[in-house]
Protein backbone atom coordinates (compact mmCIF):
# COMPACT_ATOMS: atom_id res chain seq x y z
CA UNK A 1 0.00 0.00 0.00
CA UNK A 2 1.10 3.38 -0.57
CA UNK A 3 1.23 5.81 2.24
CA UNK A 4 -1.69 7.69 0.41
CA UNK A 5 -3.86 4.46 0.46
CA UNK A 6 -2.68 3.92 4.32
CA UNK A 7 -3.95 7.95 5.26
CA UNK A 8 -7.58 6.85 3.14
CA UNK A 9 -7.67 3.74 5.20
CA UNK A 10 -7.12 5.43 8.43
CA UNK A 11 -9.46 8.29 7.74
CA UNK A 12 -12.20 5.65 6.74
CA UNK A 13 -11.66 3.60 10.24
CA UNK A 14 -12.24 6.37 11.93
CA UNK A 15 -15.33 8.03 9.89
CA UNK A 16 -17.01 4.79 10.81
CA UNK A 17 -16.13 4.42 14.41
CA UNK A 18 -18.95 6.19 16.76
CA UNK A 19 -16.00 5.80 19.53
CA UNK A 20 -11.92 7.15 19.77
CA UNK A 21 -9.60 4.31 18.18
CA UNK A 22 -6.37 4.05 20.05
CA UNK A 23 -3.57 3.81 17.37
CA UNK A 24 -2.74 0.59 18.50
CA UNK A 25 -5.58 -0.82 16.88
CA UNK A 26 -5.43 1.34 13.64
CA UNK A 27 -1.64 0.02 12.82
CA UNK A 28 -3.20 -4.01 13.73
CA UNK A 29 -5.75 -3.01 11.25
CA UNK A 30 -3.22 -1.81 8.20
CA UNK A 31 -0.61 -4.56 9.40
CA UNK A 32 1.92 -1.53 10.17
CA UNK A 33 4.15 -0.97 13.20
CA UNK A 34 2.56 1.88 15.75
CA UNK A 35 5.28 4.31 14.85
CA UNK A 36 4.42 4.67 11.40
CA UNK A 37 0.31 4.92 12.53
CA UNK A 38 1.62 7.50 14.64
CA UNK A 39 3.36 8.99 12.12
CA UNK A 40 0.21 9.33 9.28
CA UNK A 41 -1.61 10.07 12.20
CA UNK A 42 -0.15 13.26 12.54
CA UNK A 43 0.24 13.70 8.62
CA UNK A 44 -3.58 13.41 8.70
CA UNK A 45 -4.19 15.77 11.56
CA UNK A 46 -2.39 18.06 9.55
CA UNK A 47 -3.73 18.20 6.22
CA UNK A 48 -7.24 18.26 7.71
CA UNK A 49 -6.70 21.62 9.70
CA UNK A 50 -8.63 23.64 6.96
CA UNK A 51 -11.73 21.02 6.78
CA UNK A 52 -14.97 20.94 8.22
CA UNK A 53 -13.79 17.67 10.39
CA UNK A 54 -10.49 17.40 12.26
CA UNK A 55 -8.69 14.65 13.77
CA UNK A 56 -9.45 15.09 18.10
CA UNK A 57 -6.47 13.08 19.76
CA UNK A 58 -7.30 12.16 23.72
CA UNK A 59 -6.20 9.25 25.86
CA UNK A 60 -9.09 7.66 24.72
CA UNK A 61 -8.15 7.32 20.97
CA UNK A 62 -8.55 9.27 17.79
CA UNK A 63 -11.59 10.50 16.45
CA UNK A 64 -12.89 12.95 13.91
CA UNK A 65 -14.99 15.76 15.12
CA UNK A 66 -16.19 18.82 13.70
CA UNK A 67 -13.88 21.94 12.84
CA UNK A 68 -14.85 25.19 15.43
CA UNK A 69 -14.79 27.05 12.77
CA UNK A 70 -18.20 25.32 11.10
CA UNK A 71 -19.81 25.17 14.71
CA UNK A 72 -22.55 27.59 13.44
CA UNK A 73 -23.75 25.43 10.69
CA UNK A 74 -23.64 21.87 12.71
CA UNK A 75 -25.43 23.41 15.39
CA UNK A 76 -27.89 24.82 12.99
CA UNK A 77 -28.29 20.97 11.90
CA UNK A 78 -28.07 19.50 15.19
CA UNK A 79 -30.88 21.21 16.27
CA UNK A 80 -33.51 20.43 13.53
CA UNK A 81 -32.87 16.71 14.19
CA UNK A 82 -36.01 15.30 15.12
CA UNK A 83 -35.45 12.44 17.93
CA UNK A 84 -38.28 9.48 16.57
CA UNK A 85 -39.05 7.73 19.13
CA UNK A 86 -40.40 3.92 19.00
CA UNK A 87 -43.72 3.01 20.87
CA UNK A 88 -41.95 0.67 23.62
CA UNK A 89 -40.03 4.11 24.36
CA UNK A 90 -42.61 6.28 24.31
CA UNK A 91 -44.72 4.25 26.19
CA UNK A 92 -41.54 4.22 29.22
CA UNK A 93 -41.20 7.83 29.10
CA UNK A 94 -45.14 8.12 29.70
CA UNK A 95 -45.04 6.51 32.48
CA UNK A 96 -41.50 8.49 33.40
CA UNK A 97 -43.85 11.53 32.79
CA UNK A 98 -45.93 10.68 35.85
CA UNK A 99 -43.26 10.08 38.41
CA UNK A 100 -39.51 8.60 39.08
CA UNK A 101 -39.53 4.89 38.67
CA UNK A 102 -37.94 1.21 39.09
CA UNK A 103 -37.60 -0.58 36.90
CA UNK A 104 -39.25 -3.24 38.50
CA UNK A 105 -42.41 -0.89 38.31
CA UNK A 106 -41.94 -0.09 35.02
CA UNK A 107 -42.30 -3.84 33.81
CA UNK A 108 -45.00 -4.20 35.95
CA UNK A 109 -46.87 -1.60 34.25
CA UNK A 110 -45.89 -2.51 30.61
CA UNK A 111 -46.23 -6.15 31.18
CA UNK A 112 -42.91 -6.70 29.35
CA UNK A 113 -39.48 -6.31 30.33
CA UNK A 114 -38.00 -2.60 30.06
CA UNK A 115 -34.35 -3.05 30.08
CA UNK A 116 -33.57 -2.29 26.40
CA UNK A 117 -35.96 0.47 26.25
CA UNK A 118 -34.24 2.06 29.60
CA UNK A 119 -30.85 1.17 28.30
CA UNK A 120 -31.61 3.04 24.72
CA UNK A 121 -33.59 6.08 26.41
CA UNK A 122 -30.11 6.42 28.73
CA UNK A 123 -27.70 6.46 25.96
CA UNK A 124 -29.79 8.46 24.41
CA UNK A 125 -29.77 11.13 27.20
CA UNK A 126 -34.06 11.22 27.92
CA UNK A 127 -33.55 9.38 30.96
CA UNK A 128 -31.60 9.09 34.34
CA UNK A 129 -30.73 6.90 37.42
CA UNK A 130 -31.36 8.29 40.58
CA UNK A 131 -30.23 6.42 43.75
CA UNK A 132 -32.26 6.55 46.62
CA UNK A 133 -32.81 4.26 49.88
CA UNK A 134 -30.58 1.78 48.20
CA UNK A 135 -33.10 1.45 44.94
CA UNK A 136 -32.55 2.26 41.45
CA UNK A 137 -35.43 4.90 40.15
CA UNK A 138 -35.29 6.21 36.68
CA UNK A 139 -36.56 9.97 35.57
CA UNK A 140 -36.94 11.85 33.02
CA UNK A 141 -33.57 13.88 32.15
CA UNK A 142 -33.11 17.32 31.61
CA UNK A 143 -32.00 16.27 27.93
CA UNK A 144 -35.73 15.35 26.76
CA UNK A 145 -37.36 18.29 28.34
CA UNK A 146 -35.69 20.69 26.33
CA UNK A 147 -36.57 18.94 22.99
CA UNK A 148 -40.05 19.29 23.93
CA UNK A 149 -41.86 22.31 22.86
CA UNK A 150 -42.26 24.84 25.49
CA UNK A 151 -45.41 24.60 26.27
CA UNK A 152 -45.85 21.16 26.25
CA UNK A 153 -42.80 20.83 28.58
CA UNK A 154 -44.93 22.76 31.79
CA UNK A 155 -47.71 19.70 31.81
CA UNK A 156 -44.74 16.75 31.67
CA UNK A 157 -45.03 16.14 35.41
CA UNK A 158 -48.61 17.80 36.05
CA UNK A 159 -50.13 15.26 38.00
CA UNK A 160 -53.45 16.08 36.60
CA UNK A 161 -52.55 14.95 33.05
CA UNK A 162 -53.23 11.55 34.70
CA UNK A 163 -56.85 10.15 34.89
CA UNK A 164 -56.07 8.70 38.88
CA UNK A 165 -54.31 12.67 39.48
CA UNK A 166 -51.49 10.98 41.69
CA UNK A 167 -48.35 12.11 41.47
Amino acid sequence: MTRQNYLSAIEAILFVSNKPIQGLTISEALGIDLETTKLLLVELEESLKDCGFNLLVTNKGYSFVPNEKCRRYFDKFIRKKHAFLSKELLEVIAILGKKDETKENIDKLRGVNSSRSLNTLIKKGYVKKLFSEGKVYYSISENLLKLINPEVRGIIKNPKLFRDGQS
